[in-house]
């Protein structure tokens, strides 16, 4: 068991890997050269020069280390500069694989059962055993102190010199010839995954972690997927402010949420509040909720259904991963029960209308769009065409999806009473605990409440508001666009672009948008300390 020391006396004990991370310009790097260790540590710059020379120098053992170690020093005390020692560590390599060599031939000589036994096993036979590995195909030789490369991937011979080799190919060489020659104990790695693809970058560090057991290894890196792929790591977060500091995340988060909470947690300089949204990088969510909360106080993090955004909220705020970041969470309306969206978490609020697509619908937004376009529109006329785009069958349907979403809790609430029962406990009172007329619930009333809900919503008598929280927005965009003559992709670009740059242009069209939105969203910048903001309706 190692020890991993941060500049701020806090100890990581254990074997499992340590994977600093933090955005550009956080100092990762520099507050990375702080971090101690209760055994040897070494650190592998980020700006290394791969270059392969095609003669390596060739020099004895001792002189080859001198060499390489100097090399090696020089770059740790700057390491802004591109480090140097390739290739004398190649040549360090070389010379204890020549070493190694002449043993066993001495070996031989003496008792030609040694053969069996094989040479031993040097740092560049272990390097080329993981290179066969991960490159399969591919094989390294070392005629003449000439770095070769031989492969047979094409389906036919082929060699090259080691100056030839890809950027990926150098890399790996380098950076398993420094794992290799290291002695053991701490190895920082600075930006691991340079040059290599994100599933070869995943491989190659398994291979060196399983090869290596006895080097703890610390990861300095902005790339979340590489972090979460490590095995059991511990992450710390760096900060131009706060240093560099450990943080705790919930053993059972998925990787993809945990993804979202180190990716805010590592903006957490730049910006004030995270605001998690369902849906995708490329979904209308994050095109809408970007646009609108485009100042530099706020990242916006899609995060796919309304329980993970959920779940990101609480767990930022419990974890306090991030200490001076703010979790809002927006869901969207859908056919959630009342019950449901009035015991929403704190920090997470939900939508007044069905889903983020209805936004673009809203009559507010289409009439600021028309008089932008200098188009026709009437507002009733609008408001008859929604209700028209609902069949009998759909009203049917949405009234049964609005009782699935009420019911549904209550259902598996009556199976959750049963645990900690026997089969011979549950069968005699089985008709009993799921007859109908024994539940704490109606599901006839709930059905027919639902159906009148829709009802309301829809009838002549019912506005925008009604309407919107109860139609579907996906099937109420594309109606919108066409009411302006516009294509979907058109329409929305026109209302994203506005609200993200204003000018003097379309400076009345970001007003009126912005008026229209703002009892629908929270507010676009971080409020006063003690100050909350709610989302309300009109």
């Amino acid at each position: 068991m190692t020890i991993v020391r941060l500049p701020n006396g806090v100890e990581i004990l254990g074997d499992d890997p340590v994977v600093l991370i933090g955005p550009n310009g956080s100092g990762k790097t520099r507050q990375s050269r702080s971090i101690g260790a209760d055994g040897a540590i070494d650190f592998v710059n980020a700006l290394r020069n791969t270059r392969v020379a095609p003669e390596l120098p060739v020099m004895g053992v001792d002189a080859a280390r001198n060499n390489f170690t100097s090399q090696k020093e020089q770059a740790r005390g700057q390491f802004w500069e591109l480090s140097s020692e390739f290739d004398y560590m190649l040549s360090q390599l070389l010379a204890q694989y020549a070493g190694a060599a002449i043993r066993f031939s001495q070996r031989v000589r003496t008792d030609p059962s040694a053969a069996a036994d094989g040479p031993e096993a040097t740092p560049l036979l272990r390097i080329e055993e993981l290179w066969a590995n991960v490159f399969p195909g591919r094989q390294l030789d070392w005629s003449d102190w000439k770095p070769i490369v031989t492969s047979t991937t094409t389906g036919s011979l082929v060699s090259y010199s080691g100056n030839q080799m890809s950027d990926g190919e150098k890399a790996a060489l380098f950076l398993a010839g420094r794992v290799f020659t290291f002695d053991g104990g701490v190895l920082v790695v600075d930006e691991p995954e340079t040059h290599f693809h994100t599933l070869l970058a995943v491989r190659f560090w398994n291979a060196l972690e399983a090869a290596r057991p006895d080097v703890r290894f610390v990861y300095v890196t902005h790339d979340l997927s590489f972090a979460l792929s490590r095995r059991n790591p511990t992450f710390v977060l760096a900060s131009p402010t706060q240093g560099l500091r450990k943080l705790e995340l919930d053993d059972d988060l998925p990787d993809d949420l945990a993804e979202a909470l180190l990716g805010s947690a590592s903006l957490s300089f730049y910006a004030s509040r995270v605001v998690f949204t369902e849906g995708t990088e490329s979904s209308y969510d994050a095109q809408l909720y970007g646009a609108w909360f485009n100042g530099p106080d706020t990242v916006v993090k899609p995060v796919q259904s309304a329980q993970d955004v959920m779940r990101c909220v609480a767990a930022l705020q419990r974890s306090g991963i991030a200490r001076a970041l703010s979790a809002t969470g927006i869901i969207d309306r859908d056919h959630h029960p009342d019950e449901f969206l009035g015991s929403l978490p704190p920090g997470t609020v939900a939508l007044p209308v069905h889903e983020v697509e209805s936004l673009f619908a809203l009559p507010d937004i289409v009439i600021a769009v028309a008089r932008h376009l200098n188009a026709p529109f009437d507002h009733d006329e609008y408001l008859a065409r929604l209700r028209a785009s609902v069949s009998v069958e759909q009203r049917e349907a949405l009234a049964i999806q609005r009782w699935k979403a009420r019911i549904e809790p209550q259902l598996a609430a009556l199976t959750a009473g049963v645990k900690n029962k026997s089969v011979a406990q549950l069968l005699p009172n089985m008709a009993n605990h799921f007859a109908v007329s024994n539940w704490p619930f109606d599901p006839s009333v709930a059905l027919r409440e639902a159906k009148q809900k829709v009802d309301d919503a829809l009838s002549d008598n019912s506005g925008a508001a009604e309407m919107l929280a109860v139609i579907p927005g996906k099937q109420l965009l594309p109606l919108a666009a066409a009411t302006l003559g516009q294509s979907v992709g058109a329409y929305v670009n026109l209302i994203v672009s506005t609200l993200k740059a204003p000018h003097e242009g379309n400076q009345q069209l970001s007003s009126a948008l912005t008026m229209a939105l703002a009892s629908k969203l929270p507010a676009r910048s971080v409020p006063p300390v003690g100050v909350p903001a709610p989302l309300t309706e009109s």
